[in-house]
Parts: structure tokens; C-alpha cells; sequence
């Protein structure tokens, strides 16, 4: 599965990472060359990471370097916490 393919809140493996946590991050979504991700920085706290696109749909022993292995729900969380307080504005 290719990044066109990955939908926000992705969780994809990279297989090149040879250490945790560096080896999974949240996909959030692509800038010009580059796809845009959340990792867990020093198991400490989350920061923001890229990769080019040209990595992440490169194969690694005839499999995707780059694999979704789960999802999380954390951005429709945070929309509808956001919502909550928008809605409220305009009532």
C-alpha cells in the first residue's frame, strides 16, 4: 500500500527503524515531496516527522518498506472536541 493509499491516523511500521519508538509513526498527511507523520521522539513526547515520498514506497525484500499496521481514532477525537467548542460559540 502506497502513501496515496494511507488514510490520516495510520499507524505505519517503518521497516528501515532499526530502534523504537522511531519505528512506527501516525500518518497525517503529505507536503510537496514529503509524507508528514507523528512519532513518539525519545519515548518522551510526540513530535512531528517526514519522510520522502520516494522512501516510503520503496520495497524492502520484496515488501513495502512502509507497511499501515493499525489505526487510531485520535483526529476524529480531536475534531469532535473541537466541534464541541464551535458549536457552542454559535449557539
Amino acid at each position: 500500500m502506497t502513501e496515496s493509499k494511507w488514510r490520516k491516523g495510520d499507524i505505519i511500521l517503518n521497516r528501515y527503524g532499526r530502534h523504537l519508538p522511531g519505528k512506527y509513526f501516525i500518518y497525517v498527511g503529505f507536503s510537496g515531496r514529503h509524507v508528514i507523520g507523528l512519532d513518539f521522539a525519545d519515548g518522551k513526547c510526540i513530535k512531528k516527522c517526514q519522510y520522502h515520498k520516494s522512501c516510503v514506497n520503496e520495497m524492502l525484500d520484496g515488501e513495502p518498506a512502509f507497511q499501515v499496521v493499525g489505526h487510531t481514532n485520535a483526529f476524529d477525537v480531536m475534531k469532535q472536541d473541537l466541534l464541541k467548542f464551535i458549536e457552542g460559540e454559535t449557539t
